[in-house]
């Protein structure tokens, strides 16, 4: 066992062999010594720019100072003429020539002028293979590595919220929790429809664990664990078109990350950083602070079991608490003042902190670099006990052992540990959902911090079905650890001028350990006796590549490229599960010690797929540029003899301004670029479904007993295609100060593998088929704008996202109207033929044929014939970002928004009928009761088509509208103030005084203001980070932060 659980660390050690090289920096004779300093237009070092000999793998990266430096070794420097480049993400490209000529030095110093988007200069595209961007046919769209840590978020997805056109993020909402991101919309039925993650060439998960249901943990999506601080580029691959070389995973799109290393270090670089910050709710809902605990207007302590008056109802339906003398939980049977406690929510919440800390060690010669970065992640969230603690160590190098070979390695592992995540959703035992739809307004929570007796037994308010918050955090406590490894190697050889191969292997692998435990005594689930869950989960891939490329350098006017390759990948993953609801002894959380049968389990899944691929592009004049593609993969999921599948891709650009130079229109227009693409990429089924598997049941003595599945396997099941066009404009006016980048894409998925139901006569409920269609189209609109630029370095750059999109399902099994997704308080999220992916299927008010409201005793009626109710996905998502600089000073903010999209909203529907919200007192002003005057008179027909008039209470008209739908949806639309900083570079003149190079100092804040109309909630949160959203949980409150940065340069 020691053996194997070694493997996967033998095989990150392994793969940082390559990096090891790197002490071994060989003295040659001197080279070409190349150093200077990048600056921006507003005269302020600029950290973090490439700046590299064109057509070569030479060049350094500017540190915080602006400086670099780097060597151009002898054996490349016989006095030619090369062109040295400067580029970073947000700024233009600057080119000059020089001479290389052995035994010299050079000091080049740069100004870069900032563009509001990345126009021009090398992107990473599929494989990781760089590109000039005016070459590409296809959508791409780069983030640079300061906009990944603006607001200092830790989830790297969350970051990207408002930035790239197209992509839409949406946050579970707990701290440490999942967020979900697509791009272009919904693609498959039932499968993933997020993007492929890829560091450093390398696939990664990013799959989102959680305990599943109506409530549960969330333990985040693994891509958390990248460190934005180890970032180097991100580049947004979007659709498959722009990422069909990377196979079946990619049909939604690509993400992929560029790590930092070592190149352009000048001797031994150290850079520090420190980001403080601390979080409280954006948004809470609004509280009713008129009416207590109870029913009718009634309420009497004796006991929480109903032995008093309306003392085991958790509604705060009870008497006006204008200080009237009530017995009360806490009184010990005496009468008490009947008042509220205006902030028993807010105030359970507590400030949270959060502070990052990290440190680089950086180094290169003119043979060999090297990275050692280490980052401690320390979060105290804004839920009371929880912690999350997350260290980053990272080593990242190279080294070029001769001219022709060279090698690169990356290695990094993460630590999570998480303690007391919150419940989430209809949880039983989420403090947060029992304080907020179902405390008394009246409770207040100095009495409910007294939650255990000396006995050990809850002491709470309600002893029927509810627990004290306080016993759910401190009394049923939760742990969860994580240890994962990625990891990549990789050995390039140049074969000839022409021609260089790379070989790389990479792997990603993980084990996360759960645990929940609960006393004796919990009041909302019958865990007599105590109970505990112990979870167990392994995750490994491995991915290798052999890549050949052919590049004739562009030579004359034609350009030719062409690779070709092969990937085998290996996926594996296993859980093992056991547990008990009830032990013998309280408080020995031993599985010896179940009083009843253990809860066991375990799983297996295991995928292989087998790929070839290539790639050609052509180009004339560096101004019309072709690319073809092709892969093929071969899947151990799908049917023997059929597992093969070819998927092509094809993109053109034409860089007209260049070709025409008429049509620069005298100047004003001066880049103009048209691009076209089609795709087409396949992707496979999830492990075993081409034969029936048993599930193991109790043994019936000796007798072993297995049950049938309800789902029919398929042994035919093919491949899902999703065949994607996009044709897009990106134009630039008055010397680069206004872009414009335009996209219209449609896109069809088709033989969707999903289960369709057939009749149970013979056995099973439903069948694994082939069949269905989400066709999307949508258009995307990226545009940069500099409103201001002088020669006193003041420069003021806005960057506009836009994007629209229709994710329509066209085609279902013949037969099947529908697929549902998911299905929570009577309310369906489908897949409904004909309509928007995500529908809304729930019930409405019953209505007469003339739309009124049809009455029974005065209150509405539930019409139990469904209808279609909305769909979650926004009609447009965009984003503003406003950047100014002014010398050592930078201020930037960004707001984005989602419109359009409806949300079924529980807080609202529990909530009202609860009677805790603002909006429940309606009807409650004159009284609580008939007898009173405490009634409303619904304006409605009776059965009989008459007009109502009977009265009914509040109480009553809130209770009703329980689980109807129609008057519970409300608008997804929001406004948000993403993310300000504002941030200065401290001169050299006071950074000397305190002995450091360099030092950046900084403000920031995230989720700072909402604007929407949906009451109560924030409509941006959802529920996990499956394909069922739309579905708000009375979710956990986003985080609104502030706080501090500091950057250090020793």
């Amino acid at each position: 066992m020691l053996t194997r659980r070694r493997r996967p660390l033998r095989a990150g050690l392994s793969a940082l062999l390559p990096a090891a090289l790197c002490a071994h920096a060989l003295h040659a004779q001197p080279g070409v010594a190349i150093s200077g300093r990048v600056l921006s237009d507003a005269g302020a070092a600029l950290p973090g720019a490439t700046v590299y000999i064109e057509g070569t793998q030479l060049g350094g990266t500017s540190q915080a100072d602006g400086r670099y430096a780097f060597t151009v070794p002898a054996a490349q420097a016989t006095g030619q003429r090369a062109v040295l480049a400067a580029r970073r993400i947000g700024y233009r490209a600057t080119p000059v020539t020089v001479t290389l000529t052995a035994g010299t030095r050079i000091t080049q110093d740069f100004t870069l002028v900032t563009t509001p988007t990345q126009l021009e200069g090398l992107v990473v595209t599929a494989l990781g293979i760089e590109r000039d961007k005016r070459s590409l046919g296809v959508a791409q769209q780069s983030v640079a590595p300061e906009e990944l840590s603006t607001a200092k978020d830790p989830n790297v997805v969350n970051a990207l919220s408002g930035k790239v056109a197209g992509v839409e993020v949406t946050n579970a909402g707990p701290p440490g929790g999942s967020a979900r991101i697509v791009i272009r919309g919904e693609n498959s039925i039932t499968g993933n429809n997020q993007p492929l993650f890829v560091i450093d060439g390398v696939p990664v998960d990013n799959s989102a664990p959680r305990n599943t249901g109506f409530g549960g943990l969330d333990y985040g999506n693994t891509a958390a664990d990248i460190n934005p601080d180890d970032v180097e580029s991100v580049s947004v691959l979007k659709g498959a078109n722009a990422a069909a070389l990377y196979g079946s995973r990619a049909a939604n799109g690509a993400i992929v990350i560029t790590t930092k290393n070592g190149r352009g270090s000048r001797g031994l670089g150290v850079t520090l950083t420190q980001n403080l910050t601390f979080e409280n709710p954006l948004r809470l809902p609004e509280f009713q602070d008129v009416y207590g605990q109870g029913s009718g207007g009634l309420f009497s302590y004796k006991d929480g079991r109903g032995g008093g008056v309306a003392d085991n109802v958790n509604r705060s339906w009870g008497p006006k608490m204008d200080g009237r003398l009530i017995t009360q939980w806490w009184s010990n049977g005496q009468p008490a003042p009947w008042v509220p406690a205006p902030n028993n929510v807010r105030d359970f919440f507590q400030t949270g902190r959060t502070s990052t800390t990290s440190a680089e060690v950086s180094g290169a010669s003119d043979r060999a670099d090297v990275r050692l970065a280490v980052t401690d992640l320390d979060m105290k969230s804004m839920f009371p006990t929880n912690t999350i603690r997350r260290l980053n160590t990272s080593v990242n190098g190279g080294a070029t052992i001769t001219p022709k070979l060279s090698t690169r390695a990356m290695v990094s592992y993460v630590q999570d540990r998480g303690h007391n995540r919150t419940g989430t959703g209809y949880d039983g035992n989420s403090a947060i959902y029992n304080l907020m739809i179902w405390g008394g307004r009246q409770r207040d929570l100095p009495h409910m911090q007294n939650y255990m007796a000396p006995d050990g037994s809850q002491i709470a308010p309600n002893r029927t079905t509810t627990n004290n918050p306080y016993w759910d955090i401190y009394a049923d406590p939760n742990d969860d650890t994580r240890d994962r490894v990625i990891g990549s190697g990789q050995v390039q050889y140049k074969f000839a001028k022409w021609l260089t191969g790379l070989a790389r292997t990479g792997t990603d692998w993980y084990r996360q350990w759960r645990w929940q435990q609960f006393a004796d005594g919990n009041i909302a689930v019958d865990y007599s006796g105590g109970a505990f869950f112990e979870q167990n989960a392994y995750l490994r891939e491995t991915n290798s590549d052999l890549l050949l490329t052919a590049d004739n350098g562009s030579k004359g006017r034609l350009g030719l490229r062409a690779s070709v390759g092969g990937n085998l990948r290996s996926n594996l993953s296993k859980g093992a599960n056991i547990g008990t609801p009830h032990l013998v002894v309280p408080g020995t959380f031993n599985i010896a010690n179940s009083a009843v049968t253990p809860q066991v389990s375990n799983n297996t899944s295991q995928r292989r797929v087998n790929s070839v691929y290539g790639q050609a592009q052509l180009s004339w004049n560096d101004y019309l540029f072709v690319d073809v593609t092709g892969r093929n993969d071969w899947s151990s999921t799908l049917p023997a003899g059929t597992n093969g599948y070819f998927y092509p891709s094809a993109s053109g650009s034409f860089v007209f301004t260049d070709a025409l130079p008429a049509t620069r229109l005298g100047g004003l227009l001066s880049y103009g670029k048209l691009r076209a693409s089609w795709a087409q990429v396949g992707s496979d089924a999830d492990p075993y479904q081409l034969q029936v598997a048993y599930s193991a049941g109790t043994p019936f003595g000796s007798v072993a007993r297995y049950s049938v599945p309800n789902n029919i396997a398929n042994a035919n099941l093919k491949p899902e295609h999703t065949r994607s066009f996009e044709g897009g404009a990106e134009l630039r006016f008055v010397d680069d100060r206004v872009s414009l980048d335009a996209t219209y894409y449609s896109k069809a998925t088709t033989d969707q593998i999903i289960p369709a139901q057939i009749s149970p006569t013979i056995g099973y409920t439903s069948a694994t088929v082939n069949a269905g269609t989400i066709t999307n189209k949508g258009l995307e609109v990226q545009a940069g704008l500099t409103p201001l630029r002088n020669a006193n370095g003041l420069t003021w750059d806005v960057t506009v996202n836009f994007a629209a999109n229709r994710s329509r399902v066209t085609s279902l099994y013949p037969g099947l109207q529908t697929v549902v997704l998911g299905t929570y308080w009577g309310m369906s999220v489908e897949a409904r033929l004909g309509e928007l992916y995500g529908t809304f299927y729930g019930n409405p008010y019953l209505r007469d044929t003339q739309g009124r409201l049809v009455l029974a005793n005065g209150l509405p009626q539930i019409d139990q014939q469904k209808v279609v109710m909305g769909h979650y996905s926004p009609n447009w998502v965009g984003g503003v970002q406003n950047h100014f600089r002014y010398k050592g000073l930078d201020f930037s903010f960004l707001v984005d928004t989602k419109q359009g999209g409806r949300l079924f909203s529980t807080t609202k529907m529990f909530g009202n009928m609860s009677g805790v919200l603002k909006s429940s007192l309606w009807g409650r002003e004159n009284g609580e009761t008939l007898t009173d005057g405490g009634a409303i008179l619904i304006e409605g027909v009776n059965a009989d088509g008459t007009p109502n008039t009977t009265k009914t209470t509040s109480q009553a008209y809130f209770n009703a509208l329980f689980q109807l739908h129609e008057p519970n949806m409300v608008t997804g639309s929001f406004v948000k103030l993403r993310e300000a900083r504002l941030g200065y570079d401290v001169p050299a003149r006071y950074t000397r005084r305190l002995r450091v190079s360099a030092l950046n100092v900084a403000v920031v804040g995230r989720n700072l203001h909402l604007w929407t109309n949906a009451p109560d909630i924030d409509p941006e949160t959802a529920f996990d980070a499956s394909n069922v959203q739309g579905i708000e949980f009375a979710n956990f409150p986003t985080a609104r932060s502030v706080g501090f940065a500091f950057k250090v340069t020793p």
